[in-house]
Formats: structure tokens, C-alpha cells, sequence
């Protein structure tokens, strides 16, 4: 188990600083962990299916998995009309850590599997519920896949373009 370490600051008697230290274990991921969760799996096997997907598209089709019958064991909740699960987060972030998957910053940051990922997915495969619910509805997933994708690089569109706006000097650059 690998630890971590933090520290917190808190103002004892006479408004003197001390520090207190607490230490929280954190369980190590290891490529052998990941293949042996089937959560993890069935996560690598989407977004090898549907990527390169955006991590938002990504949360948004699970829940839409589950509500149709794929049996992925995240609890989602909406939060500003869209599902999502620190779970979910955790998961992905493990398959990161591994090597399994990649974030690709010339498609807009992107998710994507590696070639590592794929060959785990080859070998140990994905759960059978979570391959069939989305082969069974594969067409409309990929619809939603897309629109949910083209709405985040929209976003990302409109934020890139007001940093833009604001480097740029007001009024023309006329001095006022």
C-alpha cells in the first residue's frame, strides 16, 4: 500500500500554527489489478469500442448503458443535467495510471486506448452483459456518442476563443 501524506494547518492556543499530519493508505494499481476488475474492463472496452471519446461523452453513454441493462456497477448522480460517478473517475484515472489508456491532445483531449490496452482487452476480454447491451445498441449509443462529443468541443471552442479575446487589447489596441 503506498501512503500519502498530508498536512493540515490549525491555529492551537495563543494563535500559534501547528501542524497536524495525517496519513491516508492508498491501494497501488497494478496492470494484474485492472484486468481483474471487471468494472475496469468493461470501462477499456468502451472506450476502445467508441473512442476516441471525451470523458464527459464517456460518463453520459455508461449511464445511458446501465439504464438499458449493461450491468457497469457505477451509482451516478445528475449534477447540472448530467450523470456522474467519483467511482467512474477513480476508474478511469487507474486505467491512465496503467498505461491502458491515453488522453490525446490533438483531438481535443480525447480518450483513447493504447496499444497496451488493447492487447489486455484481446487477451482478458470485456464482461459479456456490457458487450451485448452495446452491440444491441450500438447505433443509437454512437449517435449520442457524437452529439455529446461535438457539444464538448463546442464548448471548448467557445472558451478557447474568449482567452483569446481577452490577450487581445481593448478597444482595437487605439489606446483609450
Amino acid at each position: 500500500m503506498a501512503r500519502k501524506r498530508r498536512e493540515s494547518k490549525k491555529e492551537g492556543e495563543g494563535g500559534e500554527k501547528s501542524k497536524d499530519l495525517k496519513i491516508i493508505s492508498v491501494e497501488v494499481v497494478t496492470r494484474d489489478k485492472v484486468v481483474k476488475n471487471p468494472r475496469q474492463m468493461a470501462l477499456l472496452y468502451l472506450i476502445d469500442r467508441l473512442g476516441p471519446i471525451h470523458e464527459r461523452t464517456l460518463q453520459i453513454i455508461a449511464h445511458e448503458l446501465q439504464q438499458r441493462g449493461a450491468q457497469l456497477g457505477y451509482e451516478f448522480k445528475i449534477v447540472a443535467g448530467v450523470p456522474y460517478s467519483p467511482e467512474f473517475k477513480n476508474d478511469l484515472i487507474a486505467l491512465a495510471y496503467v498505461g491502458f489508456v491515453e488522453v490525446n491532445p490533438r483531438r481535443n483531449r480525447r480518450l483513447q486506448t493504447t496499444n497496451d490496452g488493447k492487447e489486455a482487452l484481446e487477451k482478458h476480454g470485456a464482461p459479456k452483459g456490457v458487450v451485448e447491451v452495446l452491440e444491441k445498441h450500438y447505433e443509437e449509443i454512437r449517435n449520442i456518442a457524437s452529439l455529446e462529443d461535438w457539444k464538448v468541443d463546442e464548448h471548448l471552442k467557445t472558451i478557447k476563443q474568449l482567452k483569446g479575446a481577452r490577450r487581445r487589447e481593448p478597444f482595437g489596441g487605439l489606446g483609450f
